[in-house]
C-alpha cells in the first residue's frame, strides 16, 4: 500500500481505505532518524549523519495522529521513501511538478538537481521511473561518499581464520587436515590462526562493489570523479590482496548482518549501500517481513550543500561546526565560537577581524507568507553583531516566481545599523521534463549568482530589483 505525500505537509486519509497500512506506519511513524538509523534496510544521507551541523538524527520523518475515521501524516524535511511489509511512504519534494493537485513521482526533478548538484554527478539521463526506483538508479552515484566517510574511520579490520600448510608454524595445528595432506612427512605442517586482517568480508564487500562499477560504461567514471575517492579505492584495493570475483555469493551470504564494531559505524552504511547496488534490491521485500526499508534524504542539508556550490563562486565561507572550520569567536579573547552558514567580509578586511559583509541563512522553509521565528531571528542578530555586518538574510525555496524581498531595520546597537530580511529562491514549477528544469533553475541561480557577487547591501538589493526579485 504506496501512499504519496511532499514535505512540509500534512495530509489526511481516509481510514476505511488505508486501514491495513496503519499498524506498519505506527511502527515508522513519530520517530527519530537517531532512532530508526540501525535498522538494516534504512540508508540515510548525508552518510556523515553525525558529521553535519544540522542534527538530523534527532529529525522525525513524519508524525501520525488518528481520530476514529481518519489519519494524518504530517511530514517534515526529510525526503524520499520508507516502509515496512507491504506498507510504504514515498516523501518527495515539495517542489515536484503537480497536476490537478497530485503528486507525480516521476517529476521530482528538484530533489534530483539537488542531488546531482552536491553528488557532482549527472543525472539527465536516468529514465524516467518511480520514485524509489530512481532512486537506485541514484545509488552508484551516492557509493562514493559513503565510501570516503567510511574510510575517515580507517580501513576495517577484524578476527579471520586462516589456515595455512607449510613449514613456518604459528597456530595450532590442524591434525585431520595435517594427516590429509601431509603423509607421508613432505616437512610442512598444517596448522590454523585467528588474525586481526584488513582482509575480511566487509572490505571484499566493497572490492566487489569497485570492481562491479569499474566494469560498467555507466559508472567506471564515478571512481574516478576525484582525488578523495581515488584514494580511498586504492586502499581498499591494497586492503583486499585475496579478491575473488567467484566468490560473489560468499561475501553476501558473509555481509547480511551489519557491522557490530563501535570503532567502524560509518561501515554499517557503506555495507547497505554496497548490498543494495549488488543485489539491485527495488524493495521487493517479502511482506512478512519484519524489517524497515528506505532510502532518506536530508532536505535542509541538501538546501544548504546546494547553495554553497553558487556561493562559493562569490567569495563566501561556509562554516563547519563539527569540523571546527571558520568559527567566528563572540569574544575579544577568542573564546567560543558562531557557526552561521554562511558569510562574506567586508572588502579590505582582514580575516582576523572578522567583519562580515552579509551573513546568509539557509532555510528550507516557506517564509512566503511567514516571517522567520523568534529562535531564527535571535541567532542571525548575534551574528550580525558579532561580525559587525551590514545585512542578515535568510535563503529560502519558493514557488512563487514572484515573492517579494522582506527588509528590516534591526535597531541600533553599538553605533551600528544594519538591514534583516529573507530572500527568496525562485523554483520553477511549470517544466514538463528534466531538462527544461535544469533551464530555467540555472537562470534561478545566475540571477542569485550575479546580486551577491556584485557586492554591497545597496547593491545587492538595487540587483534584486531588476531581477524581479522585488
Amino acid at each position: 500500500m504506496p501512499l504519496t505525500l511532499t514535505d512540509n505537509t500534512t495530509k489526511t486519509f481516509s481510514l476505511s481505505e488505508y486501514k491495513s497500512g496503519l499498524p506498519n506506519l505506527r511502527k515508522i511513524a513519530n520517530k527519530t532518524i537517531g532512532d530508526l538509523q540501525t535498522e538494516s534496510g534504512i540508508l540515510i544521507f548525508p552518510p556523515k549523519v553525525e558529521d553535519t551541523d544540522d542534527d538530523i538524527k534527532d529529525h522525525v520523518i513524519f508524525n501520525l495522529t488518528e481520530d476514529d475515521n481518519s489519519f494524518s501524516i504530517k511530514t517534515e524535511n526529510i525526503m524520499g521513501f520508507i516502509g515496512k511489509g507491504e506498507t510504504e511512504l514515498n516523501i518527495c519534494s515539495r517542489f515536484t511538478h503537480k497536476k490537478d493537485e497530485s503528486v507525480s513521482e516521476q517529476k521530482d526533478f528538484f530533489l534530483h538537481y539537488m542531488l546531482e548538484k552536491v553528488c557532482h554527478v549527472n543525472l539527465s539521463k536516468l529514465k524516467s521511473t518511480q520514485t524509489k526506483d530512481k532512486i537506485f538508479d541514484f545509488l552508484p552515484y551516492l557509493f562514493p561518499k559513503y565510501l570516503v566517510a567510511a574510510l575517515s574511520q580507517g580501513l576495517y579490520k577484524e578476527y579471520q581464520n586462516k589456515k595455512y600448510n607449510d613449514s613456518n608454524v604459528r597456530g595450532a595445528i590442524d591434525v585431520n587436515r595435517h594427516i590429509k595432506l601431509n603423509i607421508p612427512f613432505n616437512a610442512k605442517i598444517a596448522y590454523k590462526t585467528r588474525e586481526y586482517s584488513f582482509d575480511n568480508s566487509v572490505t571484499e564487500l566493497v572490492r566487489l562493489t569497485i570492481e562491479y562499477l569499474r566494469s560498467s560504461k555507466s559508472f567506471k567514471h564515478i571512481l574516478l570523479q576525484n582525488e578523495e575517492t581515488k584514494d580511498a579505492v586504492s586502499k581498499i584495493e591494497s586492503a583486499t590482496p585475496l579478491y575473488n570475483r567467484m566468490n560473489r555469493q560468499k561475501i553476501l551470504s558473509q555481509t547480511a548482518k551489519p557491522v557490530k564494531s563501535p570503532f567502524y559505524t560509518k561501515y554499517r552504511d557503506l555495507q547497505k549501500i554496497c548490498r543494495m547496488i549488488l543485489l539491485r534490491e527495488k524493495i521487493k521485500y517479502d511482506s512478512s517481513a519484519n524489517k524497515i526499508y528506505g532510502i532518506l534524504f536530508d532536505g535542509a542539508w541538501l538546501w544548504e550543500e546546494y547553495l554553497w556550490t553558487i556561493l562559493k563562486k562569490c567569495g563566501f565561507k561556509h562554516p563547519q561546526n563539527k569540523k571546527s572550520k571558520d568559527g567566528l569567536s563572540p569574544t575579544i579573547d577568542g573564546v567560543g565560537r558562531f557557526y552561521p552558514d554562511f558569510y562574506k567580509l567586508k572588502p579590505d578586511t582582514k580575516e582576523s577581524e572578522h567583519k562580515a559583509q552579509i551573513i546568509l541563512d539557509a532555510k528550507y522553509k516557506n517564509f512566503d507568507d511567514k516571517n522567520p521565528v523568534a529562535t531564527d531571528l535571535t541567532q542571525m542578530i548575534s551574528y550580525i553583531h558579532v561580525m559587525d555586518a551590514e545585512e542578515g538574510k535568510f535563503i529560502y525555496p519558493s514557488a512563487n516566481e514572484n515573492q517579494v524581498l522582506k527588509l528590516w531595520t534591526i535597531k541600533p546597537f553599538a553605533n551600528t545599523t544594519a538591514n534583516l530580511g529573507t530572500i527568496s529562491f525562485f523554483i520553477p514549477q511549470k517544466a514538463e521534463n528534466y531538462s527544461d528544469f535544469e533551464t530555467e533553475i540555472k537562470k534561478s541561480e545566475d540571477q542569485f549568482f550575479s546580486y551577491f557577487e556584485n557586492g554591497g547591501a545597496q547593491n545587492i538589493y538595487l540587483n534584486m530589483k531588476r531581477h524581479r526579485f522585488i
